[in-house]
């Protein structure tokens, strides 16, 4: 028999999460596109990046069906699907880093670290903010890592363990 394993000792959690870009982007380019952005993304992240997230139609048109992306990878609308991913790649991973809690994409909310660095495109390291359920008197922030590489968006969230 295994000898007793001594707790972490530290009240933290961690979540990861991997999406695929092209899924995304097939998803832009259909008839939900709006529908989607809607449910991941919280009105103020909508209204933050309402440039980001408009494209013109004929954008839209194209072999969005190819699964890699290939040729359409450094479009306006493959870059808005890259972002779309790694939002939902990072809420994502913030839900599994609370599982104390039932949260939803509006829940989680990406945005910029206050007063964090920011890098030559003007965006810096995310946190994720968590709003205050039932009992909690504000919101909590966790922090997240939100990478691309290829075809594909990843996240992870460090955050509060507040059930220990």
């Amino acid at each position: 028999m295994a000898p007793p394993i001594r707790p972490f000792p530290f009240p933290i959690n961690i979540g990861t999460d991997i999406c695929q870009i092209s899924r995304i982007y097939g998803i832009l380019c259909g008839p939900r596109r709006t529908r989607f952005i809607n449910r991941v993304l919280a009105p103020e992240e909508v209204a933050r990046h309402d440039a980001r997230l408009k494209w013109p139609a004929a954008s839209s048109k194209g072999d969005h069906r190819r699964g890699d992306g290939s040729g359409i990878r450094g479009t306006d609308l493959w870059k808005t699907a890259a972002f779309v991913a790694g939002r939902f790649a990072a809420k994502e991973a913030a839900i599994k880093a609370h599982s104390h809690r039932r949260l939803t994409f509006h829940d989680v909310v990406i945005e910029p670290r206050a007063g964090g660095r920011r890098d030559t495109l003007g965006s810096g390291p995310p946190v994720a903010r968590i709003r205050a359920g039932a009992g909690d008197a504000e919101d909590a922030c966790a922090l997240v890592s939100i990478s691309h590489d290829g075809d594909y968006a990843t996240a992870v969230c460090v955050a509060h363990d507040e059930a220990s």
